[in-house]
């Protein structure tokens, strides 16, 4: 397969693999930045939408590859459930093997497989790095939370991968609402923490609204938002805490609500209480400089890296390494 644009200029392949759907996107290999195009798929079986991606990537000859999945899911090449759906919410996609199709259409192609928010982590560091920062979080809240996180210039890999959204946290006081109702397969059972008080399913539930449409037409001055914030800074004070987390970049469709992050950073330092030094929520707590895009320029990324690592006689999907200073 040939994978030069008309220009002659190799072009890098994506796959942004949701729960709600897939992104297909395409961009030249000098500017990961710069999308050419996007194929939006709807999730639903694994079989169905697969086979739609595939369809999508033979259509364009690309020289390198990125996917970038919902989670859980196998990201070390090392170990056998590399490239597959671990234990998901989605029960049908559970076990699924969803790197080995994708890595059919042009075998040759060198890759790199990530998180959904792992990529956009390693992107943001990268793309975006500030002197002398040598870790950066990703954090995406919408119907569920999730945080990549890059440290030492490195997505983080273990045991599996961040799932931040699952930690417990302090709720305010008075607070009689435990979680939403869709954590019976997730760590403490959904109560408590920062998915089930600050995801838009979590905020529904609390408010007594079945449509997640309608959250638009709740008040700025909801009490409801002050308890998400609430959550979202713990979490951040968390990630201060563990990791030392020195920029944390928060995106996802509850985060386009006007004045959320101001008051998860107001928040965050109360939490802190002055503990870590030189800890400024303005600068430490940002949106994404990619908006919408954040999570294509992530998986993007991933395809960039794996080709220049090609290139440099590298031994293909490994966590990323650090960038320059900006």
């Amino acid at each position: 397969m040939s994978s030069s644009s008309s220009l002659g200029e190799p072009v890098l392949a994506s796959v942004e693999a949701g729960g709600t759907s897939f992104c297909v996107s395409f961009a030249p290999l000098s500017s990961p930045t710069t999308i050419t195009s996007t194929t939006s798929i709807p999730t639903t079986t694994p079989a169905e939408t697969i086979a739609a991606v595939v369809a999508v990537l033979k259509q364009v000859p690309y020289s390198a590859l990125g996917v970038a999945t919902f989670g859980p899911a196998g990201v070390d090449p090392a170990k056998p459930n590399y490239g597959k759906i671990l234990n998901s919410p989605k029960a049908a996609w559970r076990g699924f093997d969803i790197l080995g199709p994708l890595l059919a259409v042009n075998p040759g192609a060198p890759y790199k497989f990530e998180t959904d928010v792992n990529a956009p982590a390693l992107s943001e560091f990268k793309l975006n790095k500030r002197r002398g920062e040598t870790s950066c979080a990703y954090i995406t809240v919408g119907t569920g939370v999730g945080v990549g996180l890059v440290v030492n210039g490195s997505t983080v890999r273990g045991l599996m991968h961040p799932e931040g959204g699952h930690v417990p946290v302090l709720q305010l006081e008075g607070d009689d609402f435990r979680g939403y109702s869709w954590g019976s397969k997730a760590p403490w059972l959904g109560k408590g923490t920062v998915e089930s008080l600050a995801s838009s399913v979590a905020i529904c539930e609390r408010l007594g609204i079945e449509d997640r449409d309608a959250l638009r037409s709740v008040p700025d001055g909801d009490p409801a938002w002050d308890h998400a914030a609430n959550a979202l800074a713990c979490l951040v004070a968390t990630l201060a805490l563990t990791v030392s987390i020195e920029r944390v970049v928060m995106s996802g469709g509850v985060m386009l609500r006007p004045g959320l992050m101001d008051k998860v950073r107001v928040r965050a330092a109360e939490v802190l209480n002055g503990y870590v030094d030189n800890f400024d929520a303005d600068r430490v707590i940002v949106p994404s400089i990619f908006g919408n895009d954040a999570g294509k320029v992530g998986a993007l990324n991933l395809a960039k890296e794996a080709y220049e690592e090609a290139r440099a006689g590298g031994k293909g999907d490994s966590g990323g390494s650090g960038g320059g200073d900006r």
